[in-house]
């Protein structure tokens, strides 16, 4: 019913340009740890669906759309794929976002991330679907309000088990920034991916592990120690620039705090009844800042001319939401930085698990009372107020077409 490869792509690695850190103006010195493109595909019935998750800072809709046109002689369909970016902040800037254009990488890149799906189904074999949940709460903090402002705890693991009951693999979601590693880091780096895969490694040998980042846009890794609630990002003004707050033992120290909670998960997961695979996507289109506030975004940010272009004469951003059914269990992605407040919301009104950082990049989506607080999200986006709305409402919709 059900398969999982043990597929393990690295990404290419060269000299190259680092996205993720606007303050970082070196290229990359080497690996600290593979990137990897990791894919998760079920087939029910003839139908299919495949989930790729790929440690770079973002897809975006063409590099997304390129995946699901590599799959279509694999019988699947574009709105049963999924791509979403771990949101490392140690991978190359992959874009040309800030720097000269890098052809030869982005071009492996997407060789990597389709040959992972495509192997994911060539791979297929018989296994069940179990999900679990567990709480993680002492290694997230919203960074807009480090002591109160709301958090999405929930470790998330489907697991796939094969008739004999070994663990065939695993996909876990967890909504929390990969920003262990700050500026300094020139190593090409999952970041606390990287110790979580290694930890659950260990556990489930044999088992390959897909991660999808979670509405994670506000919430970032705690400080060392975690009792003292407070963000691991140290705020930058022009009289401590350059400042730095982590490195690799607090990677280590968060990925194994994920890799606890989501084998709690694994082992606490009960059988999915998977009687149908099914996808939908829905294009939106998100409003766009005008005039000074637009043109600061893209000051501030410090974009080339090709970003920077791509909204002249725009005022909205079309993008895309998708439902994914794998039996009763129902993902949804949402593209960009969503704050988690929409994420808490989708899953009030029937989300099993929402996935950020998919299927396309639009920067911060944020809740109404963002844009007058003042902190960096509110200047490092171009969307306007109402988009979490517009993009809430697409997505719920969608939830709402299951349940007719």
């Amino acid at each position: 019913m059900s398969g999982y490869p043990r597929v393990r792509n690295d990404l290419p690695w060269a000299p190259a340009a680092m996205g993720g850190y606007v303050g970082r103006r070196a290229v990359s010195a080497g690996v600290h740890d593979p990137l990897l493109a990791c894919a998760l595909a079920v087939e029910v019935g003839g139908a299919r669906a495949v989930l790729v998750g790929i440690d770079t800072l973002v897809v975006t809709r063409e590099f997304t759309g390129a995946v699901r046109e590599s799959l279509t002689a694999h019988g699947l369909a574009p709105e049963n794929v999924l791509v979403a970016a771990t949101h490392t902040h140690a991978g190359p800037d992959l874009f040309a976002w800030w720097e000269g254009e890098h052809p030869v990488a982005l071009e492996r890149t997407l060789e990597a991330a389709c040959g992972a799906a495509r192997q994911a189904v060539e791979r297929l074999e018989p296994a069940g679907l179990h999900f679990g949940e567990a709480q993680l709460q002492h290694v997230s903090v919203n960074r807009r309000d480090e002591l109160r402002g709301p958090l999405d705890q929930s470790v998330s693991v489907l697991r796939a088990v094969r008739p004999d009951g070994t663990t065939l693999g695993l996909l876990v979601s967890f909504a929390c920034h990969a920003v262990t590693l700050d500026y300094a880091n020139l190593l090409f780096s999952a970041d606390y991916v990287a110790p979580l895969r290694a930890a659950l490694a260990a556990v489930y040998p044999g088992a390959a592990t897909v991660f999808l980042n979670g509405a994670a846009g506000n919430i970032n890794p705690a400080r060392y120690p975690y009792e003292e609630r407070a963000n691991i990002y140290i705020p930058q003004t022009l009289e401590n620039y350059p400042v730095f707050w982590g490195g690799f033992h607090d990677a280590g120290r968060v990925g194994r705090s994920v890799a606890g909670a989501a084998i709690e998960a694994a082992e606490r997961a009960t059988p999915l009844d998977v009687s149908h695979v099914a996808g939908a996507v829905e294009t939106v289109e998100l409003p766009l800042k005008r005039g000074d506030e637009l043109e600061r975004f893209l000051d501030f940010m410090a974009f080339r001319d090709a970003y920077r272009e791509a909204f002249a004469g725009r005022e909205t951003l079309a993008t895309e939401v998708q439902r994914l059914e794998l039996g009763p269990l129902r993902i949804v992605a949402l593209p960009g930085e969503p704050f988690v407040e929409l994420g808490l919301e989708l899953k009030e009104r029937g989300a099993s698990v929402v996935v950020g950082f998919a299927n396309d990049d639009v920067r911060y989506v944020m809740t109404p009372d963002a844009y007058v607080e003042g902190q960096y999200e509110t200047v490092g986006t171009a969307l306007a107020a109402g988009s979490a709305t517009a993009l809430v409402e697409a997505a719920a919709g969608l939830l709402e077409l299951v349940d007719r």
